[in-house]
């Protein structure tokens, strides 16, 4: 070989070396689609879901996270993960109904009367039995990021019971249940999509919607509605799911660590939206809305009047025994809880 082609090929192999210093070759790709900005719990937890994965699996795994839908509403994009193209997403239980009807629990309203209730159950047995009912569709259950209680807004009045609720129009989102829990609490819910939420507030199409505060706060609705009521009506965790044959072909290990990055990003996402509660409504106050707490009584009446009839419905739609296990676990957790366990 002559010094010319030596002095060369080391030359290339040297700036080879370079370019794909630090690059895994063939590395996995898990894509996730994300309805929130990249600000809100739920993101913020798969940004520590992204951080754990990477560096466990030292880029054999690579995670692209995708937010505000770029790939698709919360349907569309579970519809995506079913079908394969697409690695993970996580959806509210709504849109997830369409493919499990078990997931339909999750909409009882009132059921929760507290975090420390509400994630006992999601992390014990039946919350377990919740996430592996979806592999018969081809989904991997791996946690609950957090959304939190969802409250009422609306331009008509506070809401302090249901009777404040009567014939207000208000966007529901696509998910039976909550339009029925809404049906019996008087009010005229109408489903809209959450890429659309912002322009039918903004156009008065309807009076008033309802999302957890971290989504109140993002989508700006303090410029659009004048009172928030903290109805807590529904308590709404979003799952995180894989693609099961997408999960089935990683190495035992690569799945031990995309499960515990998703319970990590789990409880981070808890953490973040608890902990930021309090000042959102300081916030909202300060934007001009007039934020009011709902009492126990209050309530009590809007549980009375629509959470039989929710679950009732529920059962002609999916496993009776399931959601009175369900219903059991909440009853149980509850009791701990109040007893201080």
């Amino acid at each position: 070989m002559k010094k010319s082609q030596w002095i060369t090929m080391v030359i290339a192999v040297v700036a080879c070396s370079f370019l794909f210093s630090g690059m895994v070759f063939g590395a996995t790709k898990a894509r996730v689609s994300l309805c929130n900005s990249p600000s809100h719990p739920q993101s913020i937890g798969m940004q520590l879901f992204k951080q754990y994965v990477e560096e466990k699996t030292k880029g054999a795994i690579t995670v692209g996270l995708y937010y505000n839908s770029q790939l698709g509403g919360e349907r569309e994009s579970v519809e995506q993960v079913k079908n394969g193209s697409l690695e993970m997403a996580t959806a509210s239980a709504g849109p997830l109904t369409t493919f499990n009807n078990k997931f339909m629990v999750l909409d009882i309203p009132f059921a929760f009367d507290s975090y420390e209730i509400a994630w006992g159950v999601l992390d014990g047995p039946m919350g377990q039995k919740l996430l592996d009912s979806s592999e018969g569709i081809g989904l991997k259950g791996l946690g609950y990021l957090e959304n939190g209680y969802r409250h009422v807004t609306n331009n008509v009045r506070p809401i302090n019971g249901p009777d404040d609720l009567a014939g207000i129009k208000i966007r529901t989102m696509e998910a039976p249940m909550h339009m029925e829990n809404f049906k019996k609490l008087g009010a005229n819910p109408t489903p809209v999509p959450w890429t659309e939420l912002y322009m039918t507030m903004q156009q008065k199409v309807v009076d008033g919607q309802e999302n957890p505060l971290a989504n109140i706060w993002e989508v700006k609705m303090y410029e659009v509605q004048k009172y928030t009521s903290l109805t807590g009506h529904i308590y709404d965790p979003m799952p995180l799911v894989a693609n099961l044959a997408w999960f089935n072909k990683l190495t035992p290990e690569q799945q031990s660590i995309i499960k515990e990055g998703a319970v990590l990003a789990q409880n981070y996402s808890r953490y973040v939206n608890k902990a930021r509660e309090d000042a959102i409504v300081e916030k909202l106050t300060e934007k001009g809305m007039l934020v009011n707490e709902v009492s126990a009584a209050g309530k009590e009446k809007m549980r009375a009047k629509s959470q039989a009839a929710v679950v009732a419905k529920i059962k002609e739609g999916t496993d009776k025994a399931f959601v009175d296990e369900w219903l059991a676990a909440i009853d149980k957790m509850k009791k701990d809880v109040d007893a201080g366990f």
